[in-house]
């Protein structure tokens, strides 16, 4: 197996192209949180039981092997037509749930989608990389992330609205439509990514050029840790709160809210990142917030709507702030040229979908199910470590 190295840090910046990638993250942003949050309790009603993290171990086991491997069809086929032709399959994949009957058919198909998702994603962030600069890294990315947040915002009530008046269907429909519109954005605005040429090497020297770079392994050990927040959030909070009563109506409410950090923060604080301060300083508040938040959840996450929304919305500014300045940092440490060290970073998502269910099921042997947010502030103590020995990357009034 091969991998690529850069050879030289080579940038050009695209207004054109970020814009389009910017559009095209909205609806994906969109169609993604309407499964995000309800997906866990389809699993439930098909499979009854809420111990089903094998589910996302498995399909996070396929992702994490792609992964390593997807620079390949990056170099013969080209970000772009990799982009389009997941869109296809996703699509594909939405007619046949709509078709087909099965729990186990229906868990393959989801399986093959949560695969197809973040793969997407990774392709949609190699695409981006190539049109973007260091020195504008924070505001770019947070521009896009704010983006992808505001199609994320709307969709739990929209999906909690479907889910009660048209079942999982009523989603799938929905979600047809988009990738739809897409496809077609994508077809018409972003076509060829220049490549340039690149030395190839093989696993061992993937991982020997991670160990080279101290600061890389820090900043994948702190993605690591937030995707371990989202995936434990993801699975377990929506079945947390219907155990405590709470419609799929408040539930829409609720998340609805908690998100809103997310598309108000990010923008912001890439700008403070890039011109103001390091990612650092910024980085240690925001895991204290989701520490805090975390095990506020475990004590108060029966209590009102008002209190957990608030709990929630805690949680969420602490994980919006993280989300973006683990991009900024890590990206201006990277060019375009590095798709094998874009996929690599990527895998801190199936990593922590694989480890987070494994830990949970051993959680639930002993403990009741809202032990797992005690597990989350435990895992993002142990993130101030690597944030602590985080060198800093200097911000524009620091140069």
């Amino acid at each position: 197996m091969t991998y690529i190295v850069n050879t030289q840090h080579k940038e050009n910046l695209n207004r054109n192209k970020i814009f389009f990638v910017n559009i095209i993250s909205l609806p994906m942003g969109f169609t993604g949180g309407l499964l995000i949050y309800t997906m866990s309790a389809y699993f439930k009603n098909i499979w009854d039981s809420t111990n089903i993290g094998w589910i996302f171990t498995i399909a996070n086991i396929i992702l994490f092997i792609i992964l390593l491997n997807i620079h390949k069809f990056v170099r013969i086929i080209g970000r772009a037509t990799i982009f389009q032709l997941l869109i296809i399959c996703k699509i594909s994949i939405f007619i046949a749930l709509i078709m087909i009957v099965g729990r186990l058919s229906e868990t393959l198909l989801l399986m093959s989608y949560i695969v197809l998702e973040a793969l997407s994603w990774t392709v949609l962030r190699m695409i981006l990389e190539s049109y973007a600069i260091d020195n504008k890294t924070g505001r770019i990315y947070g521009l896009n992330l704010t983006f992808i947040n505001v199609g994320l915002i709307i969709s739990p009530i929209i999906a909690t609205r479907l889910l009660m008046q048209f079942g999982f269907v009523g989603i799938f429909y929905l979600s047809i439509i988009f990738n739809i519109l897409i496809f077609i954005i994508t077809f018409f605005n972003i076509h060829h990514i220049d490549t340039i040429q690149q030395k190839q090497i093989n696993y061992i020297g993937l991982f020997q050029k991670l160990k080279a770079r101290k600061d890389i392994q820090r900043i994948f050990a702190i993605s690591i840790s937030l995707e371990f927040f989202f995936a434990i959030m993801v699975i377990y909070a929506p079945l947390y709160l219907l155990d405590n009563g709470f419609s799929w109506n408040q539930i829409g409410i609720i998340f609805t809210v908690m998100l809103i950090p997310l598309v108000l923060a990010q923008y912001p604080i890439g700008i403070l990142a890039d011109i103001r301060l390091g990612e650092k300083e910024l980085l240690f508040i925001s895991f204290i917030l989701i520490i805090f938040s975390s095990i506020a959840f475990y004590f108060f996450g029966n209590s009102s709507m008002t209190i957990v929304i608030t709990i929630l919305l805690i949680s969420r500014i602490g994980a919006a702030l993280v989300s973006i300045l683990r991009l900024s940092y890590f990206y201006k440490r990277i060019d375009k040229t590095d798709v094998d060290m874009i996929a690599l970073f990527q895998t801190a998502r199936p990593i922590a979908y694989v480890v987070a269910p494994a830990l949970v099921g051993l959680l639930f042997i002993y403990f009741q199910i809202n032990s797992v947010f005690i597990l989350i502030a435990f895992i993002a103590l142990f993130t101030l470590y690597p944030i602590y020995k985080l060198s800093d990357n200097k911000s524009l009034s620091e140069i």
